[in-house]
């Protein structure tokens, strides 16, 4: 959990580590992705948008966001208020408030949230909660690389869906750097790793441009 020790260093290291390491995946998968009929639209879809608003939705809303969903529960501690928080912040980003999906997400988020009222029901999962406390960590790690699947425009078929944790393993492997600087900086560190590597694709990509 969050040690405070060269904290910049560290995310420093982690920045690297997570650039080199998801252009490197990138490079290795990306016939294999083009073989599976995977298409990028995300360039596209940016272009849409001033190059002010891209960045406020690349490097200010999108990591804000993500890190709500994803890492913000990630806590020595089981707090159901942020697991709340994170699921209705779910809901309201992938499914939109008039999706049946948004109401059954977010009852689930009600649901987490009462069990700070039942102290029993709590304790029993905070006992879980240290004993698998690495379920909850890599299950946040797939699940964001995963959901980058929206990213492309593919024809899905068998084949497609074999090689799909391939195509995002950029994102998994960055997903994993933005973990560990969660649960060892702290929140914000997960935060400011996040959008500080959305600028520089970003920009690079402007420049490449």
């Amino acid at each position: 959990m969050p040690s405070p020790r060269r904290p910049l260093r560290g995310l420093a290291k982690l920045l690297g580590i997570g650039f080199l390491g998801s252009l490197l995946a990138w490079q290795i998968f990306s016939a294999l992705s083009e073989a599976a009929g995977y298409e990028s639209i995300l360039e596209s879809e940016l272009e849409q948008w001033s190059l002010t608003q891209q960045f406020i939705l690349v490097v200010l809303l999108a990591p804000v966001l993500e890190e709500t969903i994803y890492r913000l529960p990630l806590q020595k501690h089981f707090r159901p208020g942020l697991i709340a928080l994170s699921l209705a912040t779910g809901a309201l980003f992938f499914a939109g408030a008039g999706s049946a999906l948004f109401w059954v997400i977010l009852m689930l988020a009600v649901a987490v949230g009462t069990t700070g009222a039942r102290p029993q029901l709590r304790q029993n999962i905070q006992d879980k909660w240290t004993t698998n406390a690495r379920i909850p960590v890599w299950s946040a790690t797939l699940i964001f690389g995963l959901i980058h699947i929206v990213n492309f425009d593919v024809e899905w078929s068998i084949y497609a869906v074999l090689v799909a944790p391939l195509v995002v393993s950029p994102q998994i492997w960055l997903g994993l750097m933005f973990t560990i600087a969660r649960v060892r900086y702290g929140w914000w560190a997960g935060l400011v790793l996040h959008a500080t590597h959305n600028g520089l694709i970003w920009s690079i990509s402007g420049l490449a441009s």
